[in-house]
């Protein structure tokens, strides 16, 4: 078995505080391609460094939801945003709006960093100049 350096231990690492991480986004954290890291996350598989994906139960409360208002960067418009929000599994709705937010996204996650961590993914998108980030402390009705 080849012996693991630090590329493989933060992988590991990565993948242990969030194992549902793109191959994409591991790649861009740890600086490799994402075929490099493909590679690397099977080798740590078929050797049994990994040897399972396992689901970590929260507190048992409600997904916290937000609405993220989003302004879009100078020449890009919703199309150019939309794929990308269409990727993520905690985005629930997108609505184009007029005024000074051009979207209005809302979205799920479990835990308050789990928020905060899509967040701050979001903001990083091509296209994307601002985000306001406005938590649901409570729906009163929905229909």
């Amino acid at each position: 078995m080849k012996k693991l350096d630090d590329t493989d231990r933060r992988l590991i690492a990565l993948l242990q505080d969030n194992a549902r991480l793109s191959t994409v986004q591991l790649a861009k954290t740890v600086g490799l391609s994402r075929s490099a890291v493909q590679e690397r996350i099977a080798r740590l598989e078929a050797t049994g460094v990994i040897a399972q994906y396992t689901v970590r139960l929260g507190s048992g409360g409600e997904p916290l939801r937000a609405w993220l208002l989003l302004r879009y960067a100078d020449g890009f418009s919703c199309d150019d945003v939309m794929p990308q929000l269409e990727a993520l599994p905690q985005v629930q709705a997108c609505h184009s709006v007029a005024g000074e937010t051009d979207m209005l996204v809302l979205v799920q996650a479990d835990a308050p960093s789990m928020l905060s961590d899509l967040r701050e993914a979001i903001a990083a998108f091509k296209g994307i100049d601002d985000v306001t980030t406005l938590p649901v402390l409570r729906t009163l009705l929905e229909r």
